[in-house]
């Protein structure tokens, strides 16, 4: 028996760019309602829902006025992109959302000729599309090109940047359609959130901002009607200069039920950010800064706790890192929480502001490692690689809940220079507590657990459960397996290290980032330039972009699993094992 629900994913799956270009205002209307309910059914656990729920009928016009893939439409991140991979035929592809191998839920070019760009990060679409403007410009195309960019996103200095150059590019058929919904990861903020909220349909007055600026403003255009939205767009498509389109659209729009139910378990995050809160009514100095991160750090218990010493700048990572040494400078002890992927984005600040004045900030960065069912970009895994050669950093990683709250509340106690505290996805491990009493001085060297003459496991933060659960099964063996908790990856604890690969004969390095330039390439250099005699072996993960899954399967599709790491000992030493 064929179900509504069925009924409506056969009809979705017939849905194309051209169907959309023929069909009625109402049609279309009929379609945005199908839509709706089609992305509740199958993407309420996939991440990004509330947006894309917001630009439903914002996607049907513009693939009711522009004929895509002929004229380029770049969406901006990917958070609003499920009803353009609608329309353009990957229906039958949703079930597989936030699956290994499944469909991306942002924008990625392997999927279809309709995206042109892989996009899991805000801020980049207008330069995107302003290149890809250009280039038609320079071979005589004239098909329009369009970025499509959210509020929170336009604020970022990058696509400040591509406004300041687009408006002056008149000779391109550039589109820009600003997706207004007040929001960003989190709520709006700033100058710019608080002007384009003034702004109002039909005033008489010329807009002011954009206009100076010379773009054609065209709005605000109320982005669920889709009449009013494909009127606004085909003005747009035959401006003589660069059009704005400035279309207001609800976040969340249609969904009338409750939030997901989360796990009931806690993450390193949400530890660290107890353990903030704790110091932080101790120590009227230090400040919180967390650029639109709160959800994905825990953060909100401090922000209502703290309202004036807690700071989201929005979706602004380089502004965000820069503006922590401002704070030290007067003594505060700023406190900043980035996801990994996004800390990516602020290299230039962490390297030149932070680093080379050795200013004393504690960065929190969650999700290192792998980040789940997200998308490739969001990998945590080459943290370490690029952390490695800044001077005056330190990195430290540990393995459960008792070390991050014993690190976090000793660096905030003395903070004396750049410091990285690296925390995996996913639910916190509870395994020592005993680290609680640890002296200062046994605490920042490594934790030696059991000690081994014939091979000796170094784990990496949390894959300790790893590396604890290999050594046991080897000993079980009859070899004689050591096993250490790292802790402190920079500077290298390096007499501490010595004494650990001098009396072994062969080492073991888990991690779970990129083997080039990780932290078994640090040991087995540090090894190299001491003339130790032992073997090395590196696990960890190739330098790639890995899929995106659910960490059990990427770990054990990447041989760093229980078995995988046994099977490469056996096969590296030929140790029975």
């Amino acid at each position: 028996m064929i179900t509504a629900k069925d009924a409506l994913a056969a009809d979705l799956a017939k849905l194309t760019p051209a169907r959309v270009r023929s069909a009625s205002v109402k049609e279309l209307d009929e379609l945005a309602g199908k839509i709706r309910h089609f992305l509740i059914d199958t993407a309420a656990g996939a991440g990004g829902l509330a947006s894309n729920l917001g630009t439903v009928e914002l996607s049907l016009a513009l693939h009711r006025v522009f004929e895509s893939p002929i004229d380029r439409i770049i969406w901006d991140g990917g958070h609003q992109g499920l009803t353009h991979k609608l329309i353009t035929g990957r229906a039958d592809r949703f079930r597989t959302l936030n699956t290994l191998g499944g469909m991306s839920r942002f924008v990625s070019k392997s999927e279809s000729e309709h995206d042109v760009i892989e996009a899991s990060h805000g801020g980049t679409s207008i330069s995107v599309a302003l290149g890809v403007a250009l280039a038609k410009a320079l071979g005589g195309d004239t098909r329009s090109v369009v970025a499509v960019i959210g509020d929170g996103s336009l604020a970022e200095g990058m696509a400040l940047e591509a406004l300041n150059h687009a408006a002056v590019a008149t000779h391109t058929n550039l589109v820009i359609v600003l997706n207004d919904n007040s929001s960003a990861s989190s709520p709006g903020f700033g100058a710019l959130h608080g002007y384009l909220r003034s702004l109002q349909p039909g005033q008489t007055d010329p807009e002011p901002l954009f206009t100076a600026l010379g773009f054609d403003y065209i709005g605000p255009i109320d982005g669920h009607n889709i009449e009013a939205t494909v009127k606004a767009l085909e003005r747009a498509k035959s401006s003589t200069q660069i059009p704005f389109v400035h279309v207001r659209t609800e976040k969340g729009r249609g969904w009338k039920g409750k939030a997901p139910e989360g796990t009931g378990s806690v993450g390193y995050d949400e530890v660290a950010a107890a353990i903030v809160s704790a110091e932080m009514e101790r120590d009227e100095r230090i400040v919180a800064i967390a650029p639109s991160t709160l959800d994905g750090a825990g953060l909100h218990p401090v922000f209502k706790k703290f309202p004036d010493r807690a700071f989201d700048p929005g979706l602004e990572e380089q502004h965000a890192l820069t503006l922590t040494a401002g704070f030290a400078v007067e003594r505060c002890k700023p406190v900043i929480f980035f996801q990994s992927t996004f800390l990516q984005r602020a290299f230039d600040q962490l390297l030149h502001d932070i680093c080379f004045g050795n200013v004393p900030v504690l960065i929190l960065s969650v999700r290192s490692g792998f980040a789940g069912a997200d998308s490739p970009t969001r990998h945590g895994i080459y943290d370490f690689a690029y952390w490695r050669g800044l001077p005056n950093l330190r990195v430290l990683y540990p393995k459960d809940r008792h070390e991050v709250e014993r690190m976090v509340r000793d660096e905030l106690r003395g903070l004396l220079s750049p410091t990285i505290i690296a925390m995996p996805y996913g639910p916190v491990d509870d395994i020592d507590p005993s680290v609680r009493d640890e002296p200062a001085a046994q605490f920042k060297k490594p934790q030696t657990v059991l000690t081994g003459k014939d091979v000796t496991i170094v784990a990496v933060g949390h894959k300790f459960k790893v590396a604890r659960d290999a050594a046991e099964r080897i000993r079980n063996k009859g070899v004689d397996a050591g096993l250490v908790n790292l802790r402190y990856l920079k500077p290298l604890p390096e007499e501490a290290l010595a004494e650990i690969l001098g009396r072994a004969l062969r080492v073991v390095t888990i991690e779970e980032g990129v083997l080039d330039g990780g932290v078994g390439s640090a040991i087995a250099a540090f090894a190299a330039d001491r003339k130790l005699k032992v073997e090395i072996l590196r696990l960890g993960l190739p330098c790639a972009f890995i899929a995106a899954g659910k960490t059990d399967e990427l770990c054990r599709l990447h041989g760093l699993d229980v078995d995988g790491v046994l099977q490469k000992i056996r096969e590296f030493w030929k140790l029975d094992v």
